[in-house]
């Protein structure tokens, strides 16, 4: 029998071109895919594959191999038919335009990418955004993007997360200069690469420490150890004490048999404090020497740090001299072409000859473009001269080679759009010739408006941060991760205000709050803090306690009410808007790493003075609201995150948060559980249990046990199904459980 003897997907699909592309049928009738039906299992598939190719005219015998392999890649998995969807997105993400396909194979840019993301779905996401999100095929260089997919596979090892795996390998990409990113030198992408891989790596807690920083490391160490022998040595000498004294007051009872009892339980008292103040010296010792160690180890970490911010600010002042340079000189410059120019303007309208010739340049072709190129040169420079528009075409803004969204201005390149309009009136709320509980009830009674209509929740501190906003003071909300901080001030306090929030990051250098001079131009770049001082709107400062502290303090000029204007690094003075207000969030008090969040650095006393602390913790009326639907799963989150919260802390005064149940988890479950297509076993393996070692679960599950309140059937088959999983996971096996 022949291959097409019977009715096959690939014979219909070989019909259906047959009435519109005769070579093409000619080409599938001819092509032996025995190898790709056994590798696809799915001839359907490998139909519709193939049909793609047809509509895009797109010759299958060069791409069916890498398309092949791109299958094979992506369905490796049990549940084939989901993978099988997965596998679609890709290959038409592929076939969408050339483009795509010669990203996708550019120094095996498809298999690093893979490779970088445990999760193909978010390595869908990376690709996706590679093709299109903001141009980025066509304003980058083949090798410049080559060299960033590179980047995304090398820094795999220092993140957990995919998710922010991902979100650092984006920002990398739009924080790029665009005209570096097409034109500039290999290696100076590759510099900017490494530094960001070597920031990836510290932020991981990896550290590069030189060879005399050791030496003076093991020196300490070995003057620990000393200590330590000499401690052993005073211990040993105390036991022999101990015993002489033990013989001897043996040896006296033993010999005042007749003595009072009074006197022998004094010698025994004495005996006894002997050994309890010499316990209390030793266990003093060691507490100092246990302290000394994380003091050093601190310090030299803080040494670190400080002077690759010395180095970073050095660099950044450098580049601030030079483009103010740039900037001085591109002005004498654009001053002298003006003095040419208006000497050539001069020039023409005084010369009758070059009049008559552009009357007659109808008939010479090649003065016309002359003539066309001098009208072009002469309006770029702003100025005008006396030739009608059917004398000479003047070029439209779409002819004239112009890098798009920027323009030059004074030889100054800035960005083109209207400036934004400043309204000065006063926020109501912030209007202090109201009273101060006039305003207040009228906020109150719109977020008590909004809860009735549209069921809102409002977090339970939520009063609270306004108060201190309207005031003008700057709130500093300490929280877990997840917990809600920044969705109650970017949504809820944005939208009853009526004001822009805008977010910004942590705070490593002066240039993120001030703004800085173009290196390559001479132009200031504003920061989001400028444009919200300026226009009135919140700033919110997110994760301020992963911020250095000396490039923090610039924060301290601006916060309350005391600081009416300020002088930015463009020269000019900027009077403060009457509605900008500064808000802060973390998850620390501000005094360092904890267990929890390592990374964390201790700001300056003087920055925290100026900031109002209120602590933002879980409130699980917002989780209620967000899993009413799933009741089970709510359930079995208030005891999760109870359990989490009674486990071994490493501070007496902070309680543990570390893998708790959180509102963004909340979110993100009810998005799952909303679609249908996930059992509760997949949830609770990768978005409960995947992300904490053995103890912590065995810990989480004997807690759950022991003091666990489940207020339904449901939250306690979860409660089993946890556990289920917990054991699977160590076993590496599977565990089978339908969606209750």
């Amino acid at each position: 029998m022949g291959f097409f003897d019977k009715e096959t997907p690939i014979e219909k699909l070989v019909k259906e071109l047959g009435y519109t592309d005769y070579e093409y049928k000619n080409l599938l009738s001819s092509f032996d895919f025995s190898p790709y039906i056994h590798l696809f299992k799915d001839e359907e598939l490998l139909s519709d594959v193939l049909r793609q190719f047809a509509r895009k005219n797109v010759d299958f015998s060069i791409h069916m191999d890498f398309v092949a392999n791109m299958f094979s890649t992506i369905c490796v998995g049990e549940s084939l038919t989901k993978e099988k969807q997965l596998f679609k997105s890709f290959f038409n993400l592929y076939m969408e335009k050339p483009e795509n396909q010669e990203l996708f194979l550019i120094n095996d840019s498809f298999q690093k990418i893979i490779r970088a993301f445990d999760d193909k779905k978010i390595a869908l996401e990376y690709l996706r955004f590679l093709t299109n999100d903001e141009n980025i095929l066509e304003n980058s260089s083949l090798e410049n993007l080559s060299l960033l997919i590179d980047y995304a596979a090398e820094a795999r090892r220092y993140y957990v997360d995919d998710r922010a795996h991902l979100s650092s390998a984006v920002s990398l990409i739009k924080n790029f200069d665009p005209v570096l990113l097409k034109y500039g030198d290999k290696e100076q992408v590759k510099q900017i690469i490494d530094k960001r891989l070597s920031e990836d790596k510290r932020m991981s807690g990896l550290y590069d420490v030189d060879m005399a920083t050791l030496a003076e490391l093991s020196a300490k160490v070995d003057e620990i150890f000393a200590n330590g022998n000499g401690l052993e040595t005073l211990i040993k000498m105390s036991e022999k004490e101990r015993e002489i004294l033990k013989k001897e007051l043996t040896a006296f009872k033993q010999g005042i048999a007749a003595a009072k009892d009074k006197e022998i339980a004094e010698l025994q008292r004495k005996a006894s404090q002997i050994l309890k103040e010499f316990t209390a010296t030793h266990l003093e010792l060691q507490e100092q020497q246990r302290t000394t160690v994380i003091a050093e180890k601190d310090s030299l970490l803080q040494d670190v740090n400080n002077e690759l911010e010395k180095k970073k600010a050095e660099l950044f002042a450098i580049a601030d001299s030079v483009g103010k340079r740039i900037s001085t000189e591109l002005v004498r410059v654009h001053n002298t072409t003006n003095d040419s120019v208006k000497r050539i303007k001069e020039f023409v309208d005084n010369n009758e000859e070059i009049k008559k010739l552009i009357a007659e340049s109808k008939s010479n072709d090649e003065l016309v473009t002359a003539l066309t190129q001098f009208v072009q040169y002469t309006h770029q420079a702003g100025l005008s001269i006396p030739i009608s528009p059917d004398q000479v075409k003047i070029p439209t803004s779409s002819e004239v080679f112009v890098t798009p969204g920027v323009a030059a201005v004074n030889g100054i390149t800035v960005m083109n759009g209207p400036e934004r309009e400043l309204d000065p009136r006063v926020n109501y709320y912030f209007d202090e010739t109201i009273p101060f509980k006039d305003r207040f009830r009228q906020l109150i009674e719109l977020k008590e408006k909004d809860e009735r209509e549209n069921g809102t929740i409002y977090h339970e501190k939520f009063d609270t941060i306004a108060k201190f906003i309207m005031i003008g003071e700057t709130p500093y909300m300490i929280g877990p991760s997840g917990c809600g901080k920044t969705f109650m001030i970017e949504d809820q306090i944005a939208r009853l205000f009526g004001l822009n929030v805008v977010a910004d990051s942590y705070i490593t250098i002066e240039q993120t709050i001030l703004g800085y001079t173009n290196g390559g131009n001479g132009s200031y770049v504003p920061s989001n803090f400028y444009r919200c001082y300026k226009y009135g709107d919140i700033y919110l400062l997110d994760e301020i306690d992963n911020s250095i502290a000396n490039a923090a303090i610039i924060l301290n000029k601006f916060m309350g009410n005391s600081n009416q204007s300020f002088t930015f690094p463009d020269g000019i003075t900027i009077n403060r808007h009457p509605n900008f207000r500064i808000i802060a969030a973390g998850n620390t008090k501000g005094y360092g790493s904890t267990q929890e969040h390592n990374t964390r650095q201790k700001l300056d006393e003087a920055t925290l003075q100026r900031m109002t602390p209120v602590e933002v913790d879980y409130d699980n009326r917002i989780e209620m609201r967000i899993l009413k639907d799933y009741p089970a799963w709510y359930d079995f989150a208030v005891n999760f995150r109870a359990a989490v919260e009674s486990t071994s802390q490493t501070s007496y005064d902070e309680v543990n948060t570390i893998g708790t149940f959180t509102t963004r988890d909340a979110t993100s479950i009810k998005k799952c559980l909303d679609t249908g297509v996930f059992t509760d076993e997949e949830l609770m393996l990768y978005k409960i249990v995947e992300t904490k070692d053995d103890d912590t679960l065995g810990q989480i599950s004997l807690a759950m046990q022991n003091n666990g309140n489940f207020k339904n059937n449901g939250s306690r088959q979860l409660f089993n199904l946890f556990n289920s999983v917990i054991e699977a996971k160590k076993t590496r096996g599977k565990v089978k459980c339908k969606t209750i």
